[in-house]
């Protein structure tokens, strides 16, 4: 700014135009901070408002996920082939150069070629398979034959033309016979088991003789005790309670609709009397279900382990329990529940006294297990996998990468599983997988600052490299599985369950859900018929030392039938099945009103 220098007595020309000028210029700065100061807030509104925006599509994202059916998370193998290649192809010379790795690279389709003309990018197809003279195998056509029908009970009936009939036979001869199968149906039905004791009086001179042996009962009547294989104090006999027990715990009929169907076939079963006779198997099968647990605690190299909720009736609304899955090796399956949501603390008391290797997913009530050390844990790949999938609606050209690294993990996994001895199966998986493990980590280093900070894809690298060391262990040792698999298929029982009976109605009611699904999924574990397992344990059961309850879970059940004495096996064979009593159909008397069936 130019200073005017004039003498006291002279005033500047320019002055006042100056102080005009300066006046403008504060009035200005003073509206553009006003304007900037009026932007500001209004982009602290479009940032706000893009936040929510971006709040509600993550919302509806998530409810379109819960809401859409479930489907199988599946990719195109030649699509997965390809984009092996591709990451072989541009990793260079850090890919791998195993076995593996050349095998699939020569097996997968060359990796695309970046297109030049100015038409949007799109991945071409793949070429069609070469015609190598051979014929496709395709489904047989026609009938698709049933399973052996050798054991099934078979009625049969002969049919004569009416002509040979009205004849006497006379004048014809018979040229043969057709012969046609079908399949019918006897509605299944209570029996009612009547078991008579015959009472017998000692004559007097008998009861005299006998007198003088005091080792001999000399009560002059004598009757005929009541079989060991039948509850005494019970009016169901165990084949109809195990029947109750597989129908609600396995085949997930409430009691109320059992009461139906009871009704049905002519003799209506209240609910009440089957919650009676399952609280008396209840009382058998908790110990067998408690000794199984400390065993797998004690003995289980790894424990595959995973939760769901079980909603529990209360007088405002459901609370939400946990129950838990534990898959023992191939010993023990045990389902144990947790009151209210569960919390570290929770889940520590449960696995208390466990020191071994744990395959659970990534949920941090699980970390509290993992401090002390006495706890390896591992994680799943299945459930790495579902978030690159997740991955391909919005990058499908680099999701598509980690899910060919992990399809050829399983491979080699499946590959190996036929290798009976378990260090040389070991050795070779982690021979084969390393390579991949290796090529997957220099992924993920390389495309971890290209992906969407917010996207999906993000989201998977970030599992990954958070749960990296616990997917990795699985080289360690053969009896490690890649996935988590298992223990969700055995929740799937309860998750159908909720759309039948929506809640349970008390602890009690849990308590016997966890008890006798223990029983029934170990004895699916060890390829045993549930029923009849059931049957055969809640008679023989009352007579077993507490001390060997072990030996009749599901794992020991085979053995502990084969050294059975007599007396033992007689326990356990059905009462009208057992040739020590003569046992005979009866019809209703003729005072007596059969049964009528419902409409």
């Amino acid at each position: 700014m130019r200073v005017c220098i004039v003498s006291d007595h002279a005033a500047c020309p320019r002055c006042p135009v100056l102080e005009g000028e300066l006046e403008v210029a504060r009035a200005r700065i003073v509206e553009l901070e006003a304007e900037r100061e009026s932007l500001r807030v209004q982009l602290q509104e479009v940032v706000k408002l893009s936040e929510l925006q971006k709040a509600d599509i993550e919302r509806y994202r998530e409810a379109y996920e819960a809401a859409r059916p479930n489907h199988p998370e599946r990719v195109p193998v030649d699509q997965l082939q390809l984009a092996f290649a591709e990451v072989l192809a541009s990793l260079g010379p850090s890919a791998p150069a195993n076995e593996t790795a050349e095998t699939a690279c020569a097996e997968a389709p060359p990796p695309r070629q970046a297109e030049t003309s100015n038409q949007p990018s799109r991945a071409q197809d793949p070429a069609p398979p070469a015609n190598t003279g051979k014929k496709k195998n395709r489904h047989p056509h026609g009938r698709r034959p049933l399973a052996d029908m050798s054991h099934m009970e078979t009625k049969e009936i002969e049919i004569t033309p009416p002509e040979v009939l009205a004849a006497g036979g006379v004048g014809f001869v018979q040229m043969g016979e057709e012969t046609s199968i079908r399949i019918a149906f006897r509605a299944a039905s209570y029996m009612r088991l009547i078991i008579r004791r015959k009472k017998y009086v000692r004559v007097e001179d008998a009861v005299a003789t006998i007198t003088c042996n005091a080792d001999i009962d000399s009560s002059p009547v004598v009757i005929a005790p009541v079989p060991e294989s039948v509850w005494a104090n019970v009016m169901a006999d165990p084949s109809a309670i195990a029947h109750i027990i597989i129908s609600k715990y396995d085949d997930i009929l409430p009691l109320h609709r059992q009461e139906k169907i009871s009704a049905r076939e002519g003799f209506a079963l209240p609910r009440s009397t089957q919650c009676g006779w399952l609280r008396q198997a209840h009382e058998v099968g908790k110990h067998i279900v408690e000794a199984m647990f400390q065993d797998a605690k004690e003995h289980a190299f790894c424990i595959a382990t995973d939760a769901t909720g079980a909603p529990m009736r209360a007088p405002d609304k459901c609370q939400h329990w946990d129950v838990f899955v534990c898959l023992a090796d191939r010993d023990h399956v045990v389902f144990r529940y947790l009151e209210g949501h569960a919390t570290s603390d929770k889940v520590r008391a449960l696995f208390n006294g466990f020191q071994g290797h744990l395959l659970a997913d990534a949920a941090p009530v699980y970390d509290a297990l993992f401090e002390s050390g006495d706890i390896i844990e591992h994680c799943c790949w299945y459930h790495c996998r579902r978030y690159f999938y997740r991955a391909l609606d919005t990058d499908r050209e680099r999701a598509l990468a980690p899910l060919a690294l992990i399809a050829k993990l399983f491979e080699i996994d499946g590959e190996c599983s036929t290798i009976l001895d378990d260090a040389t199966r070991t050795a070779k998986r982690a021979e084969r997988s390393k390579p991949l493990l290796d090529l997957m980590d220099t992924w993920v280093e390389c495309h971890r600052t290209e992906v969407d900070p917010r996207g999906p894809l993000d989201k998977a690298i970030g599992y990954y490299t958070n749960q990296r060391d616990a997917l990795h262990r699985f080289v360690e040792d053969s009896r490690i599985s890649l996935h988590n698999n298992l223990s969700e298929q055995q929740l799937r029982n309860l998750a159908l369950g909720r759309h039948n009976w929506t809640f349970f109605a008390n602890e009690a009611g849990l308590r016997w859900y966890t008890t006798f699904r223990s029983l029934i999924a170990s004895c699916r574990l060890h390829g045993l018929n549930p029923e009849l397992y059931l049957e055969q344990v809640l008679r023989l059961a009352p007579h077993w030392p507490r001390s060997r309850v072990l030996e009749l879970a599901p794992k020991y059940w085979s053995t502990t039938i084969q050294k059975l004495d007599p007396d033992g096996r007689s326990i356990i064979t059905r009462p009208w099945e057992n040739p020590a009593y003569a046992s005979r159909a009866n019809a209703p008397a003729a005072n007596e009103r059969p049964l009528a069936r419902s409409a």
